[in-house]
């Protein structure tokens, strides 16, 4: 592996709230380079492709609620009270028999399927939620049919009832009574396994803060660096009726976000050990972040990534004074009401972001002012980095 790796450190500035009472403080962080090398692995910024969850969905009824139902007025849950006194043959003749029944509601049950699939007979965790009950403390579900959450009236494969769902309910947290978990209470009655493998390749798929032509091609480069076996290479051109054959590599970045990797015939009886040693492949060397300046408005915060940097510029804050980015501040522009004029850097070259920062904190801005600070030279393209709201 290469040793010459980058690592982005995170460099963290805190400031009291500013002059106008504010509650919020101004957090600041800077992406600083480092000569130490990473330890990311491919699993720890991508997943494969057909590695996902599923959703399994059924509506219920709950009983034994104590008074907080709507079994007595809502004409669904009558309905469905009707429907299952009859599945039990027990017909109810008139909707006027369930007036009272307000110890019963009807619920929706969602179970989630592991990304990574499941058997027939595990159990999962259900949450049950409320229409109109006022809680659901102290109830019970009765079995409860579910199925695929999007169903397809074309596709009979999506109308199947793959689970049961029924149990007590429990309440995680008692201020949202309408909403419980019945833990282990649902037992799947099919197989749920995920095909990784297509065409003798997985794809895998970066995530969203590691997508990009640069992150994916490292990661390819990664891969075939971890996978280089040139015996086995040896053995597969030897086959090819002694014709020299050149191997091409295993893993190839086909976009921003995927990654390629070609499975050989020689791997294709034990696949598992193969796509493991993808996923355990270490990212020896990261690409340089992109100049990122985030915004969170509901905080207050500010955060950058990436070697952002501000050109010579003049800042005037109002009732504050003037800031001067790379350069000095005439007389004239002297801060009002004889405020002292700052000066972030003397020099005709771009300022670290950090460095007018670390300027604006020493004005005690209230966050909001901060904020506008920034997205004035954003605008005035005096900011060199994308500007991203995070609220």
């Amino acid at each position: 592996m290469c040793a010459n790796a980058e690592r982005h450190d995170r460099a963290t500035t805190t400031r009291p709230a500013g002059r106008a009472g504010a509650a919020a403080a101004v957090l600041l962080l800077g992406g600083l380079l480092s000569g130490a090398a990473a330890d990311v692995r491919v699993q720890d910024i991508a997943r494969l492709q057909g590695q996902r969850t599923n959703r399994l969905m059924g509506y219920g009824l709950v009983v034994g609620l104590d008074g907080t139902g709507d079994g007595g007025s809502d004409p669904h849950t009558m309905r469905a009270l009707m429907a299952i006194h009859r599945r039990f043959h027990q017909p109810v003749l008139s909707p006027e028999e369930l007036e009272n029944a307000d110890n019963v509601a009807l619920v929706t049950v969602e179970a989630i399927i592991p990304e990574y699939g499941a058997r027939e007979g595990e159990t999962l965790d259900v949450v049950v939620s409320a229409f109109k009950a006022k809680s659901l403390k102290g109830g019970q579900l009765l079995t409860t049919p579910l199925q695929f959450a999007a169903l397809d009236e074309k596709d009979p494969a999506t109308q199947q009832i793959l689970a049961l769902a029924g149990g007590p309910i429990e309440l995680p947290d008692p201020a949202v009574p309408t909403r419980g978990i019945i833990r282990r209470g649902c037992t799947l009655e099919s197989d749920f396994f995920y095909n990784f493998i297509l065409d003798g390749c997985i794809t895998l798929v970066l995530d969203d803060s590691h997508a990009g032509f640069p992150w994916a091609q490292l990661v390819a480069r990664a891969i075939n660096h971890e996978l280089k076996n040139p015996a086995a290479d040896m053995v597969a051109a030897s086959q090819k009726r002694g014709r020299v054959v050149v191997m091409r590599e295993f893993a190839e970045a086909i976009g921003p976000k995927n990654v390629r990797v070609r499975i050989p015939p020689y791997e294709m009886a034990n696949p598992a050990r193969y796509v493991s040693r993808v996923l355990q492949a270490r990212v020896f060397m990261t690409p340089r972040q992109p100049a990122r300046v985030c915004i969170n408005r509901r905080t207050g915060s500010v955060s950058f990534t990436g070697a952002v940097t501000v050109s010579p510029t003049v800042l005037q804050i109002p009732g504050l004074g003037t800031v001067a980015i790379g350069q000095p501040v005439p007389e004239a522009q002297a801060g009002a009401g004889g405020a002292p004029k700052r000066q972030a850097a003397p020099s005709q070259d771009a300022t670290a972001f950090v460095e007018l920062l670390n300027t604006l904190s020493k004005l005690q801005l209230t966050p909001e002012q901060m904020v506008a600070a920034i997205e004035h030279l954003h605008r005035t393209g005096t900011l060199h980095a994308q500007l991203v709201y995070t609220e």
